[in-house]
């Protein structure tokens, strides 16, 4: 079921503990959490190097991780004689503050950073509350060690009853090879060349713009091509391009735009299908919700937007960043078809 989310989107999976006795209150609490005590657990991995083969997902238990990161002897310390090396991580920021444990793995590369259990309302809140606070110290490591460090997977804990969720980038699809044959017309390769970057990054922010700029350059070509129509005398039209509002056309629509067939969960129809979105006309879509999110990563990356507004490390740029990029695919994936169908495999 997992192979019908979207490559490269952000998963929310979670365990829940049944206890044996059916008045137990804990059998009653909603799968996201209740507010109380949680743990949050950050894996690293090193680039390139997933801490699992490709398809497999694993609870923060069963992971060691891994880093660029050698922990000296010297800065480790040991509760006994029999515990693993553990680096103490305090942490501070918008009144309120943190302690985090870091765990090298058997080579000595720190692999995962616990912190202490602290309050929360949920899950979500929990890895909220824990990212936000330890992801500036990530970043700083990151400048001052010339190092990249990565989040592969985050899991948070609900002490009071022992349920797990865990948040990873889904994997990326295996696909059989088409005989693809026959030149790439010389338009079309800026724009398969930009969306291949998107599919090869795990940056959310990164993908994001690919696919935004995707967008605005098929709107500023058809605008072109209309102009030259026009001189000529000649129409020129584009298929009307509408999120669907009904369930019945949401996987048909899909299948339209995507290499395969899949059987689509419902995890991945609601992700992409969003209420705000539903029977909207793409135009509206993009000038009314995407355009202000990329507005936001733009101003704070352009050479002239002068001091920076957006961090990487604000889970809430990040939340709105990974809410809504799997529509987003399907707009530029819907688009780049309408624009070059030529381009596209017949199995399409």
């Amino acid at each position: 079921m997992l192979r019908t989310i979207l490559p490269r989107q952000l998963l929310h999976l979670t365990a829940k503990y049944v206890f044996e006795d059916p008045g137990d209150l804990r059998n009653s609490g909603p799968p996201g959490g209740l507010p109380g005590k949680y743990k949050v657990t950050f894996i690293l991995m090193r680039p390139g190097f997933n801490p699992v083969p490709e398809g497999h997902y694993s609870w923060a238990s069963q992971l060691i991780g891994d880093s660029n990161l050698a922990v000296p002897q010297k800065a480790a310390s040991t509760s006994g004689d029999n515990e693993p090396l553990r680096v103490k991580i305090e942490v501070s920021g918008d009144g309120s503050g943190l302690t985090f444990l870091g765990l090298p793995n058997e080579k000595g590369f720190l692999g995962k950073i616990e912190s202490e259990p602290f309050d929360a309302s949920d899950h979500r809140d929990a890895k909220r509350k824990a990212y936000q606070l330890l992801a500036p110290v990530l970043s700083k490591w990151s400048v001052s060690m010339e190092v990249p460090v990565v989040v592969y997977e985050i899991e948070s804990i609900e002490l009071g009853t022992g349920n797990l969720q865990m948040s990873v980038l889904a994997s990326n699809w295996t696909m059989p090879l088409s005989a693809i044959t026959g030149p790439v017309g010389i338009e079309f390769r800026g724009y398969a060349s930009l969306y291949r970057e998107a599919l090869n990054g795990d940056s959310p922010i990164y993908k994001y713009l690919c696919l935004f700029k995707i967008i605005e350059a098929i709107y500023s070509r058809r605008s072109r091509l209309g102009r030259e129509s026009r001189e000529r005398g000649r129409a020129f039209r584009r298929p009307v391009e509408v999120v669907p509002a009904d369930r019945e056309h949401f996987i048909p629509w899909l299948n339209e735009i995507f290499p395969i067939s899949w059987k689509w969960s419902q995890r991945a129809l609601d992700s992409i299908f969003l209420p705000e979105a539903s029977g909207k006309k793409f135009k509206y879509i993009v000038d009314e919700t995407l355009y202000q999110v990329r507005h936001a990563i733009a101003h704070a990356l352009t050479s002239n937007s002068g001091e920076l507004t957006l961090s990487a490390d604000d889970m809430l740029h990040l939340e709105k960043v990974h809410h809504l990029l799997p529509l987003t695919t399907c707009i530029a994936r819907r688009m780049l078809k309408n624009e070059f169908p030529e381009e596209f495999p017949s199995i399409l």
